[in-house]
């Protein structure tokens, strides 16, 4: 009996043996469940859902805010803030940065959409969301554009937020007519420094738009209380009427070429031909010299130009 008792025994521990490693396999799995579990939950959020806007558009967050929706337009900005200064100084491509680049548009839309009248978040947006990458890109300009429109439209007393403007349009997308237009409404507006006016008329000659830089410039002047201020303004008028001539020559050369097939060798010649109406007089003292190709100077002062590559200032791809 002792015999067979033993020979079960013996038996029974050897099927215990056989199924010892799956045993401690199956433990060791559900241990490693339970630690990754336990980890997954005392693991720092991911940065796209630390810094992001809240789950309700601001249309449905701003009735039910009860007076604390400054508060809320606070924390998105503060959050804004801190996106950026994660970014660090060093450059990098347009797709290594492109989450902040989102963070960044989403949480300061989000602010100015809470609070239209937040100046500050605009301002920052203007300085804070265009990047130049290492690739050779510029992100975020079109949605800084977008943000800067509506602070020009719900701040219209801040000049430094129309100025943002201007410049973004002057820089990154060379429409330098709109820029000027954006210059010319943040040097009407008080605490505007005299060099806005003076950059306003710059940009809306390269523009096109005379008319409206002579305007400006006629009204500064006006305004002017110092005299040597006066004495800048009268001194950008006669710039502007000499671009108005050199113009003038120009679209006379033109004509000029398509009616004779040469070009004409000098200002006097398009008098001669008909093509303008007499010699203009050079405000400045000087006269005007037509070149080969057809663009006319002045002996006496360069023309109001912003010059830039690949037909933009940043000569850079937007993205």
């Amino acid at each position: 009996m002792a015999t067979v008792g033993d020979a079960r025994l013996n038996a029974a521990s050897a099927r215990v043996r056989s199924l010892a490693p799956f045993v401690a396999l199956a433990a060791l799995a559900a241990c490693c469940a339970l630690f990754r579990a336990r980890a997954e939950r005392l693991a720092p959020a991911a940065v796209e859902a630390g810094f992001d806007i809240p789950a309700f558009p601001a249309e449905v967050v701003r009735p039910f805010s009860f007076g604390l929706r400054s508060a809320v337009s606070d924390l998105m900005f503060l959050q804004a803030i801190q996106v950026h200064g994660g970014r660090g100084t060093k450059m990098i491509t347009a797709q290594e940065g492109a989450r902040d680049d989102r963070a960044l548009n989403r949480l300061l839309t989000y602010a100015t959409d809470l609070d239209p009248q937040f100046a500050g978040a605009y301002r920052f947006a203007g300085n804070a969301m265009p990047r130049q990458t290492l690739d050779g890109k510029v992100t975020n300009v079109l949605q800084t554009e977008a943000l800067l429109a509506k602070g020009v439209r719900e701040r219209g007393d801040e000049w430094h937020i129309s100025f943002a403007l201007g410049f973004l349009q002057s820089y990154y997308l060379a429409r330098f007519e709109e820029a000027g237009r954006s210059f010319a409404t943040a040097a009407r507006l008080p605490g505007a420094p005299a060099y806005v006016g003076l950059l306003a008329t710059r940009t809306l000659s390269e523009g096109g738009d005379l008319a409206l830089a002579e305007q400006l410039a006629a009204a500064m002047a006006d305004q002017a209380t110092e005299e040597s201020a006066q004495r800048e303004w009268e001194e950008r008028l006669l710039d502007l009427r000499m671009e108005r001539d050199l113009r003038e020559i120009e679209t006379a050369a033109v004509r000029y070429a398509a009616r004779t097939g040469q070009h004409a060798p000098s200002v006097a010649a398009l008098v001669r031909a008909g093509e303008l109406p007499g010699l203009p007089r050079e405000p400045h003292g000087g006269h005007y010299l037509l070149d080969e190709g057809g663009q006319a100077r002045s002996t006496a002062k360069a023309r109001l130009r912003i010059r830039g590559r690949r037909g933009t200032l940043a000569s850079l791809e937007l993205q």
